[in-house]
């Protein structure tokens, strides 16, 4: 990552936990440490003066957002719901000591679809407000809940029932096979992913959703949870990956994380069969071929509902997303939603390196 020139090296032996020296950190350099997330977890380790600032503001929220947290799954538990918890909430309560080391901008937890009315009454109950969609059903699979508590901080949840919107990788974890690993730091309605569910899905996330994007707090997720597999468990991570065709993927995640990160005591084998989701690998991949991509992954009624879907949104989506109430330009609107879909068709998906 040239982004982070003159720090690469001390990054990486603080990462790594080494010694290293630091030198005095600028605005953009901090900026950068901050996007990739590893802000409070350099200043645990090695003490840099310029990231103090943000470790301290990391541990004063972190006991509101877990507050919120244990509000949020009593209401769910309450309801009949029975949310699994995953990413970035779940690895800093289970990987991370402190929590708050483990910087995340939302709360993710999986449910089983038929629970989602009962999720959704429940936060409703608590006063979140549900961010509106475009009623996708083939390319959206959550919701956004979001509310602010007295102190004014922002709280957000995304309600998914699969673990990508992605066709193409969406069933690779199904929520009825999942046994879910309890997080006692949080409280008794708290599970989580169990490691292997929860390795399989940071490697695929970073690549299928993120279009492969080297964020540093990913990485050390994924080494983190590498490195606490059995040899059992480390047997069935591969065999899973094989099974549900992201080997990959897989493999391409740990390939960065060995550069960053020194290289694991095991890899995944590479797929002996062609994977569809190797088109997220591509590095000149476009939001066209990605959309064609996704189609083909699904039946042949879903595919025309997912294009009338994407062209015609409902018209409540069309004025929020274009901040009119007005009805009379609704048509133009839609002409306007095409003409930006085709242009961003053309656009690159991946993320530059």
């Amino acid at each position: 990552m040239s982004e982070f020139g003159r720090l690469h090296e001390p990054l990486r032996r603080t990462l790594n936990g080494d010694d290293a020296i630091w030198p005095s950190l600028g605005g953009e350099e901090i900026a950068s440490l901050l996007a990739h997330g590893i802000a409070p977890l350099i200043y645990a380790r090695a003490r840099v003066p310029e990231l103090r600032d943000e470790a301290i503001r990391a541990a004063a929220l972190e006991p509101l957002r877990l507050a919120d947290l244990q509000d949020v799954l009593r209401a769910l538990a309450a309801s009949g719901a029975k949310p699994v918890l995953m990413k970035g909430t779940a690895l800093a309560y289970d990987l991370y000591e402190p929590p708050e080391l483990r910087p995340r901008v939302d709360t993710d937890l999986l449910i089983d679809r038929g629970s989602f009315a009962a999720a959704q009454d429940a936060f409703r109950s608590l006063g979140f407000d549900e961010q509106i969609t475009s009623g996708d059903e083939h390319a959206i699979r959550q919701r956004m809940f979001t509310r602010r508590d007295r102190h004014g901080l922002l709280h957000t949840y995304d309600v998914h029932w699969a673990i990508a919107n992605s066709p193409l990788v969406a069933d690779v974890l199904r929520f009825h096979e999942i046994a879910p690993l309890p997080l006692p730091r949080i409280g008794q309605h708290a599970g989580a992913l169990p490691r292997v569910e929860a390795l399989l899905l940071a490697c695929v996330h970073r690549v299928a959703h993120h279009h492969d994007e080297e964020r540093l707090i990913w990485l050390v997720d994924i080494a983190r949870l590498r490195a606490g597999l059995s040899e059992e468990e480390t047997m069935r991570f591969r065999q899973l990956a094989a099974e549900r065709r992201v080997a990959a993927l897989c493999a391409r995640s740990f390939a960065i994380t060995d550069d960053w990160l020194g290289r694991g005591s095991w890899s995944v084998d590479s797929p002996r069969r062609g994977e569809p989701s190797r088109i997220f690998l591509d590095r000149d991949l476009t939001y066209g071929a990605m959309t064609l991509a996704n189609l083909r992954a699904l039946p042949w009624r879903a595919r025309w509902t997912r294009l009338r879907q994407l062209a015609f949104p409902p018209a409540a989506f069309m004025r929020h997303s274009f901040a009119t109430r007005r009805r009379v330009v609704l048509p133009w609107l839609y002409v306007l939603r095409v003409v930006r879909g085709v242009t961003r068709l053309l656009r690159k998906a991946s993320t530059p390196r």
